[in-house]
Formats: structure tokens, C-alpha cells, sequence
């Protein structure tokens, strides 16, 4: 005896095109707005190969095609709160150039949001704009649901880099100053609930000594109270007020048990456990702890103070490992030494480790050794062997830089 089965299709072809069926099955688009489409579409597509790339090639004008499907979709999926009917009426009502534009306006505000914690003024490697709308509209174009999951992800990046801000201040330190260290919020706000929660009126954050006293009074403590913090929330917005209470929570479910468990001693000095848990004030377990201030002010001009990040540590180590002057975002020029040098000597593995151990912060040195040993040096072999535009684009996709290079 068979059973009948039901097999539901899904339909994945872009939200315009859906939209664009739909409107005409229910007849909400006309003759005369479809010959209008066409034009608006032509001019559209030949926009935007002018941006990326050009419009006297039949390939950019077929890539500037999917960006324009991109871009419009999402504007009326976002616009019309997935509505077919409401996003049928959009599409008969405004013009593909404006819908377009409203795509890209859309990509625009979520580049404007940060895609990491860390807490740092420096815009010199912001994503830049142009490469970033071309990888969302073409090389992976952008759905409404990836856009909303980005977004929600990014924002709450910016709360989370905005509370850390907050209580710094409240604890004496200014913005300038903490966007001079170089570190995350994530090791902030840990730190300044640690000070909150075992003292009642905290002054600043703290060094190696006082962390230990610190660490023996959170142990002391069995309530879960953070009075002078519950102080300063009433005076919050209403944004930061649910989220310092949110890390609150997590401080005495995640951080508190650490703390409990582990002893003052292994917290600071197992590095590869604890790593970005706290930041310790009075520069006791920075970069600067374990080098002059002439060696930390070397990494620092460097890295640009990026060094957290994996494709400038990338770029610094490929750099130093073919006898390049190491820069945090490879200009063309560089890529080529890098390749050259490569095909001629190969890897000074020697260079890295003594560059890893004398310029390095020691905070980051047993993640450059294992991406070292373990993954980079094996992969960028493998692709330096290759012809130089293949190499190029190696170099152009693992490191920061400051060129596109293309593929065929």
C-alpha cells in the first residue's frame, strides 16, 4: 500500500523576479510599466558596470545584472516586510534606479556598522565601500535574510563597543584613552563588572597586584549584587540598560565560575586559556610588559594598530617571512616582492619566529606561531608556487590590501 506524499517546492530565484511574476499573474503591473522596467533596467545595468567595472564588456554588463537583481530585491524585500502584493505595488510605483539605489543605501548603513569588537577610532581599515558592495551584490549576493542576520550581528557590536565606552568613562577612563589600547569590549566590560561587582566604589581599572585582590574578594562574595552599576543603569538609555543587565547575567554564569576556579596566578599568566578575559590597566600584561616601549611603539607602527586582526597579521607575516619591510595592508608592490621573493628563496622561517618573538606582543604570540606553523605558511607554499596573477589573487583575498585584484 503506497502513501500519496506532498513534496512543497521552494522557489529560490531572487525576490525581484518572484515579485516581478507575481505582479503580473495578478495583473499589478501593466504593459507600459514593463516596457519601462526594460528601459530602467538597461540603464541600471550599465550604471552600475561603470562603477564596478566597465560597460564595453559583455561580462560586466551580465555581472551588473545580478547586482542590479541583488540590490532591487532587496529593497523590496525589506521595504515591504515580505508582502508580495505590498512589494508588487512597489515595484509598479518606483523605478528601478531608485529601488537600486535603496539597496545599496541598505549595504551602505550596514558597512557603517562595526563587524567586531574591538574598541579603536581608527577608520584606516574600515571595509572599504566600493569592494564591499561588489562582493554582496555579485560574489555572494546578499539575501534580505543574511542582510537582517549581518545587521542584528553588527549591531550588536555597536552596543556592546557602546557599553564598554560607558563604563570606562564612569570608571575614569576617557575615550581617547581606551581607543588607544587596542583591545576588545568583551575584555572591558569584564573587567569593569569584575571591579563593580567585589568593591562597592571602585577607583579605575586595575593592575596585576590589585586584580589579585580583586579576585580573592569576587571569590569572598556570595551575593550577586552590583549596586553602584544598578546606580549608574537608571541613568543609561534604555538600549544600554538591557544590555548591561544581560551582561551582568553572563558575568555571574561565565566569568564569576573562572574566577572561582581558577587561581589569580593561572588566569594572568595562561595565556591561551584567558586571553582577552580582562584588561589589566597600568600596562602590567600588555605588549608593553614584555617589550620596551621602542618595540611596542615598532608593532604598533606596523600593524597600524590592528595587530588583533588576521589578514594584517597575515600580511606582516608573509611580508617578514620573504625579507619585505612587513606593512599591515599589502599594496600591489608588496604582493609582487612577496611572490618574487618567494620563487627565489623561499620561507625564512627563522625571520618569523625571531620576528614573533622580539616585536610581537606577547599576547598574540602563540596565536601568530600556531597561524604560522600550522596553517599559513602550509597554504601561501602552495599558492606562491603558482603563476603571479594566481598568487596575486592569493595574497589579495588572505591579506589586507589595498588593490582588487581580479580573476578570469
Amino acid at each position: 500500500m503506497f502513501t500519496e506524499t506532498s513534496l512543497a517546492t521552494v522557489d529560490s530565484s531572487p525576490y525581484f523576479e518572484r515579485v516581478l511574476r507575481h505582479a503580473i499573474e495578478h495583473g499589478l503591473v501593466g504593459d507600459t510599466r514593463l516596457e519601462a522596467m526594460k528601459r530602467e533596467g538597461a540603464k541600471g545595468m550599465v550604471q552600475l558596470a561603470t562603477f564596478f567595472s566597465t560597460a564595453h564588456l559583455r561580462p560586466a554588463l551580465e555581472a551588473a545584472r545580478t547586482r542590479l537583481v541583488t540590490l532591487v530585491s532587496l529593497a523590496l524585500e525589506a521595504d515591504s516586510g515580505r508582502r508580495m502584493d505590498t512589494a508588487a505595488r512597489l515595484l509598479n510605483e518606483k523605478s528601478l534606479l531608485a529601488l537600486s539605489k535603496s539597496g545599496a543605501d541598505r549595504l551602505r548603513q550596514l558597512l557603517a556598522l562595526p563587524t567586531d569588537r574591538l574598541l579603536s577610532d581608527d577608520d584606516l581599515y574600515r571595509e572599504d565601500e566600493k569592494r564591499f558592495l561588489a562582493w554582496r551584490t555579485l560574489d555572494e549576493p546578499v539575501t534580505f535574510a543574511r542582510y537582517l542576520a549581518e545587521r542584528r550581528e553588527r549591531e550588536a557590536n555597536r552596543d556592546h563597543i557602546a557599553l564598554a565606552y560607558h563604563l570606562a568613562e564612569r570608571l575614569g577612563m576617557d575615550r581617547t584613552s581606551v581607543q588607544s589600547l587596542d583591545i576588545s569590549s568583551e575584555s572591558l566590560v569584564n573587567s569593569a563588572l569584575l571591579a563593580l561587582y567585589a568593591e562597592k566604589r571602585p577607583q579605575g581599572f586595575f593592575s596585576t597586584d590589585r586584580f589579585m585582590a580583586l579576585h580573592e574578594a569576587a571569590r569572598s562574595k556570595r551575593t550577586s549584587t552590583f549596586a553602584l552599576l544598578d546606580e549608574w543603569m537608571a541613568d543609561m538609555p534604555p538600549a544600554l540598560q538591557r544590555l548591561a543587565e544581560a551582561e551582568k547575567e553572563r558575568f555571574l554564569k561565565q566569568v564569576l565560575p573562572v574566577i572561582r576556579h581558577e587561581s589569580a596566578s593561572e588566569i594572568c599568566t595562561n595565556h591561551d586559556r584567558f586571553a582577552g578575559l580582562f584588561f589589566f590597566d597600568g600596562h602590567s600584561l600588555d605588549e608593553i610588559a614584555r617589550h620596551d616601549a621602542g618595540q611596542a611603539e615598532q608593532w604598533r607602527a606596523i600593524t597600524g594598530a590592528h595587530g588583533s586582526h588576521t589578514d594584517v597579521q597575515c600580511a606582516v607575516l608573509l611580508c617578514v617571512a620573504t625579507g619585505v619591510e612587513p606593512v599591515p595592508s599589502l599594496r600591489k608592490k608588496d604582493a609582487t616582492a612577496i611572490w618574487m621573493n618567494y620563487r627565489t628563496s623561499g620561507f625564512d622561517d627563522e625571520a618569523v619566529a625571531d620576528f614573533i618573538d622580539s616585536i610581537a606582543p606577547f599576547e598574540y604570540q602563540d596565536d601568530l606561531r600556531r597561524l604560522w606553523d600550522e596553517d599559513l605558511s602550509q597554504e601561501a607554499e602552495a599558492h606562491l608556487d603558482a603563476d603571479k596573477d594566481s598568487a596575486l589573487l592569493y595574497l589579495n583575498q588572505t591579506c589586507r590590501s589595498s588593490w582588487t585584484q581580479r580573476s578570469d
